[in-house]
């Protein structure tokens, strides 16, 4: 049995040219600069309003998120055994997945009760 001999890998150096990292702005080259491009603020800092006066877009406050779930999980557990072609299986499938997603994002969940249950799966 042979062994065969390590081969070191060259040192790389970072090639001109490749960004590591995106900047916050975009940098404009001189050429463009001097036929006068300029960068625009991407972000909307004034309230867009209408012709009134009235403020059009407003940021939603903080929002609480509540889903109903419509059956015990457990039996939901059992109908997504089902059979591939059968659509309560997608439903329970799906059902499942919001549980899921719920408490990943820490959302309210109300189970058929009416009972808030806030950790189980």
């Amino acid at each position: 049995m042979t062994s065969t001999p390590e081969i070191e890998k060259p040192v790389s150096t970072p090639q001109e040219g490749v960004v590591k990292e995106i900047p916050e702005t975009p940098e404009i080259p001189t050429n463009l600069q001097e036929q006068g491009v300029v960068a625009r603020p991407t972000q909307m800092t004034t309230p867009v309003a209408d012709d009134t006066g009235k403020t059009l877009i407003q940021t939603p406050a903080t929002q609480t998120v509540t889903i109903t779930i419509p059956s015990s999980q457990q039996q939901l557990a059992d109908w997504s055994k089902g059979s591939p072609s059968n659509s309560l299986t997608w439903f329970a499938f799906f059902w499942l997945r919001m549980i899921k997603k719920a408490l990943h994002y820490g959302w309210r969940i109300i189970t058929k009760g009416g009972q808030i249950n806030a950790g189980a799966v």
